[in-house]
């Protein structure tokens, strides 16, 4: 593909003439006929991903003949163990989840019978039979069972001292797929210039999404939900979103121009995340008082949602204090004009990308307050200063929301001459914070030749390869992606 850096390039469709309409083959007529001697469950999963089994045909405790294609994607955020699993169930392939556990009583002792998450596992991994425990779908759908216990291929407690709960499932030999033979030939460049494709599509749906939104709502509330979303992050992203669906970016301007710390004090108070006082003998905090004169005087009606907020596995500096703070702070920020405007007036200037991203980050809050030294309302003080909203948010958030909205505007009125400086900001752009899926699609699509440079936009590539071909088919089985990059396809010029 041609360098596309140059004036007058703008984001390509291309990819969707490549795209595959996935059809999966996900079960539906399969038909029905944490702790074993201190062991934790992990290293179960760790043995069925790598399927460390004595056989390679199998039979489930109904007497269905199984044969196992792929274990599927390691799931690490709630709901099934595994995702996307390809699996023979009588001759016949099928693609669904998979649930391990120690126990076959723990399936419906953790309430996956009426939860409809699971309603799509195909298989019960479990390591001991058990008369009488069998898993159900909230569907009414018996799950067939695979008891892998007599069939490990050494002892399992030799096997637990093998497994690294913390490096699966990164450090296993599944990783690479049949992309990374056309690495380990040098031909890294078709690989990369597919993803470029695929990134700008992922750019393009959401803008269409957005677009979608703004014609339902508004521009301003259509970008406030997607920006109050992206602060959330994985764990707390569905929180947030309901959080600015209850205050409606309307009131947002009035509370954010009526005072800097009334939209911070609105969005707890929805969060259930300023209490009524601080545990007895905490040490007195200004800043809570200063909220809570603030919910008294002016906020006396505003209710709280029944959210609930996990916190394992959260990071100190990332808990949703410290973000709804610093989301209502950068709200304020922008509030005179309105979000919308403050974000379309920086494609007005001819600048240079690297300018035009500066000036996006300059509207976040520095590190200033309450916040930029506190985690929680109780907890102790940070060693240094720290934004409430890190770098690393930022780039996410200008990448996922900043540029698509533009991108939409651009769009809906028809303004090239923007469209071709967002797609230069996006083409620019540095690498946001990986998550799970990028971490395990690299070595997917590059073996061990990675590519020199991972930026922003290779990784939309990544995320979007991942959806449209290999989470319904991580062992590649028949994979058309190989066929288009084979014939030089992914070299596409953009039209």
């Amino acid at each position: 593909m041609p360098s596309k850096s140059g004036a007058g390039v703008c984001f390509s469709e291309e990819y969707a003439r490549l795209r595959p309409s996935v059809a999966t083959t996900r079960e539906s007529a399969i038909v029905e006929g944490d702790d074993a001697d201190g062991l934790p469950e992990q290293v179960l999963q760790g043995i069925w991903y790598d399927q460390l089994f004595s056989e390679k045909e199998h039979s489930t405790q109904e007497g269905h003949q199984l044969s196992i294609l792929s274990p599927g994607w390691w799931n690490h955020q709630e709901g099934p163990d595994f995702r996307g699993a390809q699996i023979y169930f009588n001759g016949k392939l099928h693609s669904g989840d998979v649930e391990v556990h120690l126990d076959p009583a723990d399936w419906k002792a953790h309430r996956h019978d009426i939860d409809e998450r699971y309603d799509d596992v195909i298989l019960h991994v479990v390591l001991e039979a058990h008369p009488g425990a069998v898993a159900i779908t909230s569907k009414g759908r018996v799950i067939p069972t695979f008891v892998v216990g007599s069939r490990l291929t050494e002892n399992i407690h030799t096997l637990s001292k093998r497994i690294q709960a913390d490096e699966l499932p990164y450090a296993t030999g599944q990783s690479p797929g049949r992309c990374a033979e056309l690495a380990a030939q040098g031909r890294q460049e078709i690989l990369r210039n597919l993803l470029m494709l695929a990134g700008e599509w992922r750019i393009l749906n959401k803008a269409r999404s957005l677009r979608e939104r703004m014609e339902q709502v508004g521009g301003d509330q259509a970008i406030y939900e997607a920006f109050v979303y992206a602060c959330g992050f994985g764990h707390f992203k569905h929180h947030f979103k309901a959080i600015a669906r209850h205050l409606p970016y309307e009131r947002v301007q009035q509370l954010a121009r009526q005072d800097p710390l009334l939209l911070e004090t609105a969005f707890l108070q929805i969060a259930g995340l300023l209490p009524d006082s601080l545990p007895e003998g905490t040490t007195a905090v200004p800043h809570f008082a200063r909220l809570r004169a603030l919910r008294r005087d002016h906020l006396a009606g505003l209710r709280s949602l029944p959210l609930t907020w996990r916190r394992v596995g959260i990071r100190p500096a990332n808990q949703p204090e410290r973000r709804l703070a610093g989301a209502a702070r950068f709200l304020t920020r922008t509030a005179d004009i309105g979000l919308m405007q403050s974000i379309d007036r920086i494609w007005v200037e001819d600048c240079k990308p690297i300018d035009r991203r500066r000036h996006l980050e300059t509207l976040f809050p520095s590190a200033m307050g309450f916040w930029a030294e506190h985690c929680t309302w109780t907890g102790k003080k940070m060693a240094s200063p720290s934004m409430p909203i890190g770098e690393g948010r930022i780039r996410s958030i200008i990448g996922n929301v900043f540029v698509p909205a533009a991108l939409a505007l651009a769009r809906r009125s028809r303004d090239r001459l923007k469209e071709e400086r967002v797609y230069a900001l996006f083409q620019s752009l540095p690498k946001e914070p990986d998550n799970h899926i990028v971490h395990v699609m690299l070595p997917r699509i590059f073996g061990s030749q990675l590519p020199i440079r991972l930026d922003f936009i290779i990784q939309q590539g990544l995320l979007q390869i991942h959806q449209d071909w290999c989470e319904a088919n991580p062992s590649c089985h028949n994979c058309t992606m190989l066929r288009h990059l084979n014939a030089g396809e992914g070299n596409t010029a953009t039209p």
